[in-house]
């Protein structure tokens, strides 16, 4: 018997996170624009975007991340860049008359050390830490 549940093979957290997202769109000169993130996961993030955003067009991203700050005391602030491709946005017509899409991002590049931040902030997030 096939399991047509949950087919995601990462943590995913709820995230409300400030996110710079680097797109050409005509009047921005490929200025970053800023997002907020519903979900989060490693190998990808959820976001609400003002405008629709094709499947399959490739993002730059900008991350900002709470990870566990040094000898267990505050929380630090890390910027993690990565690129992704959309997935998915809702609704699914350019053309629907809502200023609100949601749209899914898998990321296909990390900088380096970008990963381990990620699963810290994960972590954090889940009460993992």
């Amino acid at each position: 018997m096939t399991d047509h549940g949950e087919r995601r093979r990462s943590q995913r957290v709820d995230a409300r996170l400030r996110m710079q997202l680097y797109l050409d769109r005509e009047g921005t000169d490929g200025a970053a624009t800023e997002f907020e993130t519903i979900n989060l996961s490693t190998t990808g993030v959820y976001f609400r975007s003002d405008h629709y955003i094709a499947p399959m067009t490739k993002l730059a991203l900008g991350l900002e991340l709470t990870v566990p700050g040094a000898e267990g005391g505050t929380h630090d602030l890390a910027l993690v860049q990565c690129q992704g491709l959309v997935v998915r946005t809702l609704p699914e017509d350019e053309t629907a008359k809502v200023n609100d899409f949601e749209v899914a991002v898998f990321f296909t590049w990390i900088e380096p050390d970008g990963q381990r931040i990620l699963d810290e902030h994960i972590a954090l997030v889940a009460g993992e830490s």
